[in-house]
């Protein structure tokens, strides 16, 4: 807008409403632009963090890989305190702690190892 729109908009809003009357409506506009401006940056802060917040994630966890992968090169052991290392902890697998039969542990009166009609 060029400023001869403007002062026609002014006339024109001074001929509908009054000297009296003008500045109590030019503060109530002030007012609603002031809110309307404040709503739109709280929308586009808010908005913005929701956008930044996984990639945030993402960037940190890619930090937190790459500071791990070199505090594990960092901390090499030599092959005979890794030899040392493993003959001193045995690692359980799977396997180990599964038994041979589940229903051992279980007492004789609740077990029937009977199958379609067959007994031991």
């Amino acid at each position: 807008m060029g400023l001869t729109e403007i002062i026609l908009i002014l006339v024109i809003a001074l001929i509908l409403f009054g000297p009296e009357d003008l500045p109590d409506i030019a503060r109530t506009l002030g007012k609603v632009v002031f809110e309307i401006r404040k709503a739109t940056n709280e929308l586009t802060k808010e908005f913005q963090s929701s956008l930044d917040t996984p990639a945030n994630v993402l960037n940190k966890a890619f930090e937190q890989t790459i500071s791990s992968k070199t505090s594990e090169q960092e901390t090499v052991i030599p092959p005979k305190e890794a030899e040392d290392i493993s003959n001193d902890e045995k690692l359980l697998t799977y396997e180990d702690e599964k038994p041979d039969d589940p229903l051992a542990e279980l007492p004789l009166d609740m077990v029937s190892y009977e199958e379609k009609g067959a007994s031991r």
